[in-house]
């Protein structure tokens, strides 16, 4: 602003003094605006006064709202990370600390321990599902996309049902019928015919049970012919035409449910390998062949009692935690379920779902929320409690409270070995600790890309900042100088201007 020092001779109705009351006016109107820019900070209280850089004023100020909104998204996303983070290190806690108890009360042999390794998981397994229908402000963390929907039913209900739909245990049990069959001999069936033993399957294409893997025949004994394993429905058979030897030894394998496979051997009067199952050589080839069917038959009791139960119980958890409100799991006919040979149809059979939020498959579970955090800038921080990591803990946390470890039993500590054992191949692989920290490792690097956007977005609002104060703010000391100087010409103006209008001939002769 220039304040004008110019004085003309007063004459009144003169141009001249018309054009001096104007610059009195104007110079009147400069000392206003400077006194208000000096109260406001602000060179001009209207875009328009800011002349050309009113343009430049207006995109700024855009692009200082824009970072402004990023902003807030920002601190939300970063509050929900965090979240996140803390949530899936307590559920990989849970988890760890489970498998810790399993693995500590393995082959122990006292029921008082197995006991408290149950209470102990049955514990994590109720703080897993409490912690699966976690909330940050009203809204659910494991729903996907169903935020608004509580993702995992109750503990309880999860293994005993609701009175209308099974629970897990009764899925389990119901499998373990249809993998255990009739005899307890795991749907495998012997036969005695003179000299002459068979071991087949029950059925051809029945999908429970035990099954016998196809060229899997090892060692061998004298007088003995063995064919097969072969067949619809597959068979091996042991012909004794003579007496074996002492200590010579027979073995094949079979698959359990789950896809294990065992490897069965069976010795002749002393066994030759620790897994060995010793049978007597008798008077007679077809006493021996007698006592082999006996050991066969022994053979197959104990892994129905162990190993072929925690196998079916693998198996009914993976179902049943297959299961959602789009996809009901997989059942198995009946009743009766001891001789079924087929499942029920999907849908047919009530079921618990335990898993009630989004479960749309061509989405990943991270994707189903997502956030806008700078221009071009996605990232994603959705979460399931049916991903791979948590649905694997909770089948293995699941078959194994669905087992039961009966006092006195020479068995317990073979189930509980057993059911253990799968639960924490199933913890060391796709589930379990690991496997939730691979998740938890997704929200560690989305909260960093959020803080490094966060430090990146507050420099850009201080150059904004800069450069908006620097085409609208006024210098105030600047602005006090020239309203100083203004108020000093200004007021010898308007004592000139009083003093010359007063002039006379008569002032003008005294």
């Amino acid at each position: 602003m220039t304040v004008s020092n110019s004085m003309f001779p007063f004459s009144s109705g003169t141009i001249k003094t018309q054009q001096y009351a104007r610059l009195l006016l104007q110079m009147r109107g400069q000392m206003d605006d400077l006194q208000l820019q000096i109260a406001s900070g602000k060179k001009s209280q209207t875009f328009g006064g800011l002349g050309d850089m009113r343009v430049s004023s207006l995109t700024f100020r855009n692009q200082t709202g824009v970072n402004d909104g990023y902003s807030s998204v920002l601190e939300m996303t970063d509050i929900r990370l965090k979240i996140m983070d803390q949530s899936t290190n307590e559920l990989r806690t849970l988890v760890d600390g489970a498998r810790a108890s399993m693995l500590q009360t393995r082959g122990t042999g006292g029921f008082p321990e197995i006991t408290a390794s149950v209470k102990q998981v049955q514990a994590q397994f109720e703080q897993m599902v409490t912690s699966l229908n976690a909330q940050h402000e009203g809204l659910f963390l494991y729903s996907g996309r169903t935020r608004d929907t509580r993702p995992v039913v109750d503990a309880n209900t999860i293994m005993w049902g609701d009175g209308t739909n099974a629970g897990l245990r009764q899925v389990i049990d119901e499998r373990r019928q249809a993998d255990l069959g009739v005899t307890g001999l795991g749907r495998m069936v012997t036969n005695l015919v003179g000299s002459n033993v068979t071991l087949a399957e029950d059925a051809v294409g029945n999908p429970f049970g035990i099954k016998l893997v196809a060229g899997s025949v090892g060692g061998g004994m004298s007088n003995v012919t063995v064919t097969g394993p072969a067949g619809a429905p597959m068979t091996i058979g042991f012909n004794f035409t003579g007496l074996p030897l002492a200590g010579e030894r027979i073995s094949f394998s079979v698959t359990l449910p789950d896809g294990k496979t065992v490897n069965l051997g069976f010795a002749a009067d002393q066994a030759g390998t620790s897994d060995d199952t010793v049978f007597a050589i008798g008077a007679t080839a077809a006493a021996t062949a007698a006592n082999l069917q006996a050991a066969i038959n022994s053979r197959l009791t104990d892994i129905g009692q162990g190993e072929l139960r925690a196998a079916s119980g693998l198996m009914a958890a993976r179902q049943f935690f297959d299961g959602s409100v789009n996809n009901p799991p997989q059942r198995v006919a009946g009743p009766p379920f001891n001789t079924s040979v087929a499942y029920a149809p999907v849908g047919t059979r009530p079921t618990v779902i335990w898993y009630r939020g989004d479960d749309d498959a061509l989405v990943n579970a991270r994707d189903t929320q997502r956030a806008e955090i700078d221009t071009g800038t996605t990232i994603s921080l959705g979460a399931r409690a049916s991903e791979t990591a948590l649905k694997d803990s909770m089948v293995a946390l699941g078959l194994f409270l669905a087992e039961d470890y009966p006092p006195g039993l020479a068995s317990t500590q073979d189930r509980y070995d057993a059911a253990s054992g799968r639960a924490i191949e199933v913890m060391n692989s796709t589930g379990g600790p690991n496997a939730i920290l691979e998740m938890n490792g997704d929200f560690g690097r989305a909260g960093a890309q959020v803080r490094t956007t966060k430090t990146r977005q507050e420099d850009r609002k201080v150059f904004l900042s800069s450069v908006l104060a620097g085409i609208e703010n006024t210098n105030k000391e600047e602005a006090i100088l020239q309203l100083t100087s203004l108020q000093t010409t200004l007021e010898a103006s308007y004592t000139v201007t009083s003093r010359l209008s007063q002039l006379s001939l008569v002032n003008f002769l005294r």
